[in-house]
């Protein structure tokens, strides 16, 4: 029973983790979702709102549309709207509220998780931070995934030389501390989410390749491999077909725990100041922030590390179910 409770937990924090990274402008904006009374000031100013600001601005960039503020219409009641969950920009600065510590209850616009050094909505920060954190995570892992799987793949079904030429290459790469490197690459190249996520992308194969090409050594024997090769079937085509989709559950498994390693690289390399370019938020910058002020604003580091903490366990207990459910 214990089981099953924390393995629906892992899935359902999970998919939170999933959802607020794909829906985090729909959660967090300064913009309202709707608009459904604007006669005050349209009347007033002779200026035409747009019913749905948002998702306009979401679907065509409107400057414009970006300037006005909502918020302090909706105080003054010259407009109706329905606001997100969290009625603040990630990028919107307000010094007359620097450092307010976490607000529930009061005023109807309340910084739930406090305010940062500029005066930012903290909480907004950091569901923009899952979203960067997520996209990040996901495409350096997928792009580890790619050459782990391609190089691992060439050195256990040709074996021999080309293994030996393969596995030296290998063991070389692993000899460089993977942060150092990272750090070294970083700081020669322009802060931008595409570097960061190919940095970190390209130093984190060796794993997954040695791995595949273990497995790939273990199945190529197998019977039915034997067959296609009898049959004529090019070397690749024996690779991507017969042999690698018999890998895929101790790929999973790895690309779990690859996950969980990249979010704690990211937030590692945003609290040097050489992550995610600014302004965009990330957990390991509203951590960095937070080190100028640890007295008076630890809601700067106790959100964004519970936030760490909890992504990392999360993505460990999944590949240790996924682990337990290809291992039966």
């Amino acid at each position: 029973m214990k089981r099953l409770l924390t393995a629906k937990l892992t899935y359902w924090l999970l998919g939170a983790f999933v959802f607020v990274g794909v829906f985090a402008p729909f959660i967090a904006s300064s913009q309202p979702i709707l608009i459904y009374d604007k006669a005050n000031y349209e009347q007033k100013t002779g200026q035409k709102l747009r019913r749905s600001p948002l998702f306009y601005t979401f679907l065509f960039s409107d400057a414009q549309v970006e300037k006005i503020e909502y918020r302090k219409l909706a105080e003054k009641g010259e407009i109706g709207a329905v606001f997100t969950l969290i009625p603040y920009s990630p990028y919107e600065a307000d010094l007359e509220n620097y450092l307010k510590p976490p607000q529930l209850w009061g005023k109807r616009f309340k910084h739930f998780l406090g305010t940062d050094e500029n005066g930012r909505d903290v909480a907004a920060r950091l569901v923009r931070g899952t979203r960067n954190s997520l996209l990040v995570s996901l495409v350096a892992v997928g792009l580890a995934l790619f050459i782990g799987v391609v190089i691992g793949a060439v050195a256990g079904y040709f074996g021999g030389w080309v293994d030996s030429i393969i596995s030296r290459f290998i063991e070389i790469v692993i000899c460089f501390p993977k942060l150092i490197l990272i750090i070294a690459v970083m700081a020669l190249k322009k802060p931008s989410l595409l570097n960061l996520m190919i940095v970190i992308g390209v130093t984190s194969w060796t794993g997954i390749a040695r791995l595949i090409r273990g497995e790939v050594m273990r199945i190529r024997n197998y019977d039915y491999v034997q067959s296609a090769r009898a049959m004529g079937a090019s070397p690749w085509r024996i690779i991507f077909i017969h042999i690698l989709p018999a890998t895929v559950g101790p790929l999973s498994v790895t690309a779990a725990f690859d996950v969980a390693e990249a979010v704690l690289t990211e937030s590692a390399l945003s609290f040097l100041g050489i992550g995610v370019p600014i302004p965009e938020p990330s957990w390991g910058d509203v951590l960095k922030t937070a080190q100028d002020f640890p007295d008076i604003a630890w809601w700067m580091t106790l959100f964004p590390g519970l936030l760490i903490f909890q992504t990392v366990i999360t993505f460990n207990n999944l590949g240790d179910k996924l682990r337990e459910r290809f291992t039966r």
